[in-house]
């Protein structure tokens, strides 16, 4: 048991990079894949003398999963350090989803897809593979896409996503989104933060939920028995379809 708790213990940590330029942010690396948060404070106390008190700090989670409360805790220490954390980036979803709810500024990475090709190399029929967005979409963006749309970012309000397959947003949805635009009533949309002027799903348009979900709940849009409802949303990497490129975007 101790030999497979020092195996399990070498394979995550934490690292610190220091800022290079004035009033920029120093960043909080955490390493080992597929971690979770309830040994985050253990594994972060150790490089605190290192941080350095002059500058804002981002945490880089990677692949670790940690809660609301996780991220509140260690915010928690970090000012008992006289250390701010303002920024959080990581390839975990719902680490995304928590950090947003705590007020920081999110950034999501897109993970290693698990047996996924280069660009070029399609697995099948070009229209059948999802497009990439990587940013925001502002009011007077327009992007469609003959299956799924993924979008690593927010989608403003004003902005509309229209896709033959699901709508994946990897941040907040405040725009409009049209999921199943070639009739597909099984389509979904899904984001970290729910809060879109209009859904349409198929055939079938409603507006955008008047209740916010609670601090660190994905949610989705889906059909049900005919109608478009709101109900909460596991956003897991493995779900994540096989992408073709980025997508381009339409003014």
């Amino acid at each position: 048991m101790f030999a497979e708790n020092h195996r399990q213990w070498c394979a995550m940590g934490a690292s610190f990079l220091q800022a290079s330029v004035p009033d920029s942010m120093c960043q909080l690396r955490l390493s080992g894949a597929l971690s979770r948060g309830p040994v985050l404070l253990q594994v972060v106390e150790h490089v605190l003398p290192r941080l350095n008190r002059q500058h804002s700090l981002e945490l880089d989670c990677g692949d670790w999963l940690l809660s609301y409360t996780d991220l509140e805790q260690l915010q928690e220490l970090l000012l008992l350090h006289n250390l701010k954390l303002v920024a959080l980036r990581s390839a975990e979803p719902r680490t995304i989803v928590a950090g947003a709810a705590l007020g920081l500024t999110t950034q999501p990475r897109m993970p290693a897809l698990q047996g996924q090709q280069p660009p070029g190399q399609l697995q099948g029929p070009e229209e059948e593979r999802a497009y990439l967005h990587e940013g925001c979409l502002r009011s007077g963006d327009c992007l469609e896409h003959g299956a799924t749309v993924v979008v690593l970012g927010d989608v403003n309000p004003g902005a509309q996503i229209r896709a033959a397959g699901d709508v994946i947003v990897w941040g907040r949805l405040r725009g409009m989104a049209h999921a199943g635009s070639r009739g597909n009533a099984a389509a979904r949309i899904a984001a970290l933060q729910l809060q879109p002027q209009q859904v349409r799903i198929a055939s079938r348009t409603a507006l955008g939920p008047g209740e916010h979900a609670p601090p660190g709940q994905p949610e989705q849009a889906v059909q049900r028995n005919g109608q478009i409802v709101i109900e909460a949303a596991a956003l897991q990497r493995d779900c994540m379809p096989p992408m073709k490129q980025r997508a381009s975007v339409a003014k």
